[in-house]
């Protein structure tokens, strides 16, 4: 909600820079408690222009196509992750395990259904499932990079990153004194820096956890957001958005059981 009346305001250049420098300050004290080795720099480097590529073609798949079918194919990016980390690594998890692996992103493409629907523009699709394809991969590569050193390399170079694109996008001489004292930039503060905590946590729990459980559980937050505006907000929605709210908890639950 936060980033959605910052966007508004300051258009989406300035608020990618100014998100990338806040994300880059909230990592400060963790890197300064756990500073990366040299040699963990450029592995994490090449994830994070991945990580840079995944956004744009995210965002152009957003731009072109209807939201009420970009984002059921998106959603379902987890558990490319999980099978990859089954597969590959050899995770071994147990039957509700792979229950709450199934849940979780299938509730979350459920709960995409609904959403306002426009024509789209051509060649949506292709973006679509390039960003399922580079979200479940990348998510899989940040396990094996981040693995067993800790999320400290992938964090500053996924920050840098982004303040570098964000200088492109929006260089200083766009920037006027007032821009950075008015409300939709506190609410960018405030929202990344909340942002910045939350990607320290599922980095460390990708660290130390079996990705094929911690990707899919973390890729079910949208369920809880979307409970709390019906619950707080009172958000009106459809028969099959409460259904995909609950299946994605359920998987959730399942998920989290099996990692603790």
């Amino acid at each position: 909600m936060l980033s959605k009346v910052a966007l508004q305001d300051l258009g989406t250049g300035k608020f990618y820079l100014l998100s990338a420098v806040v994300s880059l300050l909230t990592y400060g004290p963790y890197l300064a408690l756990r500073p990366p080795a040299m040699s963990e720099l450029l592995p994490a480097l090449g994830l994070a222009c991945l990580m840079a590529v995944t956004f744009g073609v995210t965002t152009e798949a957003i731009r072109r196509g209807p939201l009420g079918a970009v984002s059921p194919i998106t959603a379902l990016s987890p558990a490319l992750t999980a099978g990859l980390a089954i597969l590959v690594l050899r995770e071994h998890i147990g039957l509700d395990a792979y229950l709450g692996i199934a849940l979780a992103p299938a509730g979350i493409a459920l709960l995409s259904f609904g959403r306002p629907k426009g024509e789209g523009q051509t060649g949506w699709q292709a973006l679509a499932g390039a960003s399922l394809v580079l979200q479940g991969v990348g998510a899989f590569l940040a396990k094996v990079v981040v693995t067993p050193a800790g999320p400290s390399a992938l964090l500053l170079m996924s920050a840098a990153v982004q303040v570098i694109v964000g200088l492109f996008l929006a260089p200083p001489t766009r920037w006027h004194g007032r821009d950075l004292l008015r409300r939709p930039a506190v609410f960018t503060v405030a929202a990344n820096v909340t942002a910045g905590i939350a990607t320290i946590g599922y980095l460390a729990a990708l660290a130390s956890g079996p990705g094929s459980v911690v990707v899919p559980l973390v890729a079910a937050s949208p369920a809880v957001a979307g409970l709390a505006g019906i619950i707080f907000l009172h958000e009106k929605t459809s028969r099959g958005q409460i259904a995909g709210i609950t299946l994605a908890l359920a998987g959730a639950v399942l998920l989290a059981a099996q990692a603790s």
